[in-house]
């Protein structure tokens, strides 16, 4: 399966000839990834998966022992990918040695998962020579194996009018298309195997297994958290709770524990990539890191009520979509949420350098502008659009407004 980060990852002006070191969640699809990329080129056999003991044992024996294949392998510069190299303990000198070593003969891809994140951050013996990349859960374009929607053009939300948005809106030549991919994704989810199977027994085994295998390897290795259990129990309670600002006192009461240990729970699960969070925009960055967060899973299929699974996916695709903008170097993006002391709340806030572009609010079904979104759309000087599950067709209105299907939307966010 094609996914979108094969169009720019092994582009020479977007990773400078650095090191790139692509993580995410697990079975998401990185290896897989990789390795189609390297039987594309044909370097199939320079991929090196360091539990491999044969592996270990031949870099032991001869740090240099890339020199022979490198000659034989076609490609200017070739592809040589290191898998799970993190586990090693001296994964960072290994790393910085092979990059020295060969720097100019071969482009050098590192994948892995929570912890590739986790030992990365603790120390700098490998600044100035990675970039860093993520593979998150699929979007509908991938879903689809069609990226001639997805666009790399921030102006089309900032400036949906003179960036030429409504006639993009008009070509609804794929639409039957979209529309059956969107809801096949929307109840299988992103992660490529229970997507396609599109089976709901398979999709619940696997979910049960995926959430015990993060609890028992990944929470165990990257974290001191011995209290399993209570983790499990915050596990529960977060799927009703998706959506709206989290608050932590209430958690508190309910798994009877004090607000420092729920905060580190949430922190070790957001390490783990079982779930991301959205701040709240605020002018002063200060104020709004002090607010509550909304916290998503990066599998919506955990969320049971429907309105609150699809506002999950739109905030995993959006959450895709600045990834990917960030890593082409078109700015310095992010999402937020705005709520006022009434509580008038938009979904999601799209910014550049903390300064707001597109307003963003997830609906199941509803024809009208909401009131909250043309307030905040008035005082923030942005573009609103409302994404609505079961739009038929997208509709604009005046001061760049738009009710856009999300099958529609969504194709566009890759």
């Amino acid at each position: 399966m094609e996914r979108i980060q094969s169009t720019y990852l092994f582009n020479p002006e977007v990773n400078a000839g650095k090191m790139i070191f692509l993580s995410g969640p697990r079975q998401v699809g990185k290896t897989f990834f990789v390795k189609e990329r390297l039987r594309r080129i044909s370097n199939d056999a320079l991929y090196f998966n360091w539990d491999d003991p044969y592996v270990r044992r031949e870099y032991t024996r001869n740090p240099h022992f890339l020199k022979v294949p490198l000659a034989r392998a076609p490609g200017n510069p070739p592809l040589v990918a290191f898998d799970e190299i993190h586990k090693h303990k001296n994964w960072k000198n290994i790393l910085k040695g092979l990059y020295d070593i060969h720097i100019g003969e071969a482009q050098i891809i590192v994948t892995g998962s929570a912890r590739l994140d986790f030992f990365k951050a603790s120390g700098d013996s490998l600044a100035g020579r990675y970039f860093s990349y993520r593979l998150l859960p699929m979007g509908l374009a991938e879903a689809m194996q069609d990226f001639s929607l997805a666009i790399d053009t921030p102006s089309i939300f900032s400036h949906p009018d003179a960036a030429g948005l409504p006639a993009r809106l008009a070509d609804d030549a794929k639409s039957s298309v979209c529309k059956e991919a969107f809801y096949v994704w929307l109840r299988f989810g992103g992660f490529p195997e229970p997507f396609i199977k599109a089976r709901d027994t398979f999709s619940r085994k696997w979910r049960n297994t995926y959430r015990s295998l993060l609890v028992s390897e990944d929470l165990r290795d990257i974290t001191r958290i011995h209290d399993l259990k209570g983790i499990e129990q915050l596990m529960l309670l977060l799927p009703e709770r998706i959506g709206s600002p989290l608050s932590i006192n209430s958690l508190r009461e309910d798994l009877q524990v004090n607000h420092k240990t729920v905060s580190s729970w949430l922190d070790a699960l957001v390490k783990i990539y079982l779930l991301f969070s959205i701040p709240p925009w605020s002018k002063s960055i200060a104020k709004a890191i002090a607010k509550e967060r909304k916290f998503y899973f990066f599998d919506w299929t955990m969320v049971d009520d429907p309105g609150a699974r699809f506002e999950n996916a739109v905030a995993v695709s959006l959450l895709r979509l600045v990834n990917r903008w960030n890593e082409l170097g078109l700015g310095d993006f992010d999402i937020r949420y705005v709520r006022n002391v009434h509580k008038q709340e938009v979904d999601f806030l799209l910014i550049d350098r903390n300064a707001p572009m597109a307003l963003f609010e997830v609906k199941l079904n509803d024809s009208s502008l909401s009131p909250s979104g043309v307030f905040f759309a008035d005082a923030l000087k942005v573009p609103y659009y409302q994404i609505v599950a079961e739009a038929g067709r997208p509709e604009a209105f005046p001061k760049e407004r738009y009710i856009l299907p999300a099958w529609q939307f969504l194709g566009m966010l890759g």
